[in-house]
């Protein structure tokens, strides 16, 4: 699993290699550079695909080098079990860019099984 920390510094490690200023690459991808240094730094959580290609265009890689980077080895589009999602405490769930705890993992989890079944027809 690709942390928060080792995907900013790979981030880092490219942009730097490059020799684009943090200002420069977030000019080319049309994100602010307060952001991209906050990722840099491990202070951010792995932005969603959407933002990870804004940040391959300024660094000028490819989209699948930037998911690699980030440890997304595909995009699936099938049926997610959100249940598993949130019963996985190996995997990194956030909202508004705040990591979920264990204990709001649960409360989530709660609320799910108190719904009606969708394929019910109440």
């Amino acid at each position: 699993m690709v942390t928060k920390e080792k995907f900013g510094s790979q981030i880092k490690k490219i942009r730097e290699k490059k020799h684009f200023t943090v200002r420069q690459t977030a000019l080319q991808g049309k994100f602010s550079s307060a952001y991209l240094s906050q990722i840099e730094n491990g202070k951010k959580n792995i932005p969603k695909v959407a933002t990870l290609y804004k940040i391959a265009t300024g660094l000028r890689i490819s989209n699948d080098d930037i998911l690699a980077l980030a440890g997304i080895t595909h995009i699936d589009n099938s049926n997610v079990d959100l249940g598993e999602q949130l019963e996985n405490s190996d995997l990194l769930l956030s909202f508004e860019g705040k990591e979920l705890s264990p204990e709001y993992r649960q409360a989530i989890l709660s609320i799910l099984k108190t719904l009606p079944d969708a394929d019910s027809n109440s």
